[in-house]
């Protein structure tokens, strides 16, 4: 029984259920962080209000994108299209440690979150792309949402609506986007690689054309 419950663990994808609990997680903390600063119902949230969220975002790439990584070797299922999976963690890792050592200045708060935005749709791309090779899932649905992702993430870029817009609309891409890495984690753990996989799908095919 421990030695089942152990295999089943190790085929889960940790690597997209660590990106899922990134995104989701950052979603509640730009959402509930007081867009002006102050403190607000949650004292994890900044006092200074979305830019200290953006100050605390190179330690949130630096944790989960380490996590990822090592989430993605653990994992026995095949990697997202090959090596995309542990790269997109070590891009999120770099990035967060030479954001923490050599700060660039943003003076837009809404462009930072746009361009975290524009990396997790592209990163929820793959999975759909992943998701259709493998035939695991609805891979249409995952490609539109990541299309969603990448249309919110473009208009927060424009800072229209102040700091309210740019709270909306940033947690608004970070939750698109945990939802489209959760439906990935679910839906591809355990999953053959491709080949096997469109193997089986056929088998099955042939067996429900035959009953």
């Amino acid at each position: 029984m421990k030695d089942l419950i152990v295999r089943r663990l190790l085929r889960v994808k940790w690597g997209l259920a660590v990106m899922a609990v990134f995104s989701l997680f950052l979603s509640f903390y730009v959402y509930v962080t007081p867009a002006q600063g102050g403190t607000g119902m949650f004292m994890i949230t900044p006092t200074n209000g979305l830019e200290g969220t953006i100050e605390q975002l190179p330690w949130f790439l630096i944790v989960f994108g380490a996590l990822a990584f090592i989430g993605s070797v653990v994992s026995k299922s095949t990697w997202v299209l090959g090596f995309v999976e542990p790269v997109m963690a070590l891009i999120m890792f770099v990035v967060g440690f030479w954001e923490l050592f050599f700060p660039y200045d943003f003076t837009v708060v809404s462009q930072t979150w746009a361009v975290v935005g524009v990396f997790l749709s592209f990163y929820v791309m793959f999975i759909a792309l992943e998701i259709d090779r493998k035939r695991a899932g609805v891979w249409s649905a995952v490609l539109v949402l990541a299309a969603a992702i990448f249309i919110v993430s473009f208009v927060n870029l424009f800072n229209f609506a102040g700091d309210a817009g740019t709270q909306a609309l940033s947690a608004l891409e970070l939750f698109l986007a945990g939802l489209g890495f959760l439906y990935g984690a679910v839906r591809l753990t355990g999953v053959a690689p491709a080949r096997r996989a469109r193997r089986e799908r056929w088998v099955k095919d042939l067996e429900s054309a035959a009953a």
